[in-house]
């Protein structure tokens, strides 16, 4: 997809790696009463990497190893790029279950439709936390907590806000990505969701 500024707002990229296929999930911020600059970016990623580290990583098995996170300025094609080293290891002793499996947090925006809401799938779910396909009451509230600790203006970060990121409308792409703040984070479903790209072999 050829490039789609996004004014003001940063992507932020959490990377790991489980039985050697690597995992991706994006959450989106956006600045108050500035541009990005390259300090600012690096404080937001920062930020970032540390809730995760804290709040997401203990969370899963230890068959799962977190890389970095990068932060980019969606603002104009040429922003700058930021990338903040994480290596840890799920909190987790214990198998993890198959690659394809995560569980789905969605990310609600006072807006209706699906350009106004967002979801990450996280990987690496402990198979202790699995009866068949249903995650455990523990985990999704765990992950519903951590995620909630991103809600609201400078909640993680004074002067930036959790968005959901809109690149389209009625099916058109938009000239310029727009951001809504999230207001609230609920677990899509208690069973886990497949993520076919995410199999060995096969990709992200």
């Amino acid at each position: 997809m050829a490039f789609q500024a996004a004014p003001n707002i940063a992507q932020l990229t959490l990377q790991g790696v489980v039985d050697r296929q690597e995992t991706i999930n994006d959450l989106y911020f956006a600045i108050s009463g500035g541009s990005i600059t390259p300090v600012s970016l690096a404080a937001i990623t920062g930020s970032v990497a540390e809730w995760w580290g804290a709040e997401i990583v203990p969370q899963l098995s230890e068959d799962w190893s977190s890389v970095r996170v990068v932060g980019t300025d969606l603002t104009t094609q040429t922003g700058p790029r930021i990338e903040t080293q994480l290596a840890m290891i799920g909190g987790v002793a214990g198998e993890a279950a198959p690659n394809n499996v995560a569980a789905c947090v969605k990310f609600l925006t006072a807006f209706r439709g699906r350009s106004f809401r967002g979801r990450n799938f996280v990987p690496a779910i402990p198979n202790s936390q699995i009866t068949l396909n249903t995650l455990a009451g523990g985990i999704i509230d765990a992950l519903v907590a951590a995620y909630g600790l991103l809600v609201g203006p400078g909640t993680l970060l004074a002067g930036w806000q959790w968005v959901v990121l809109s690149r389209h409308t009625a099916g058109a792409l938009r000239p310029t990505g727009v951001g809504s703040p999230v207001v609230d984070v609920a677990m899509t479903t208690n069973t886990v969701r497949s993520m076919r790209s995410r199999e060995v072999g096969v990709g992200a």
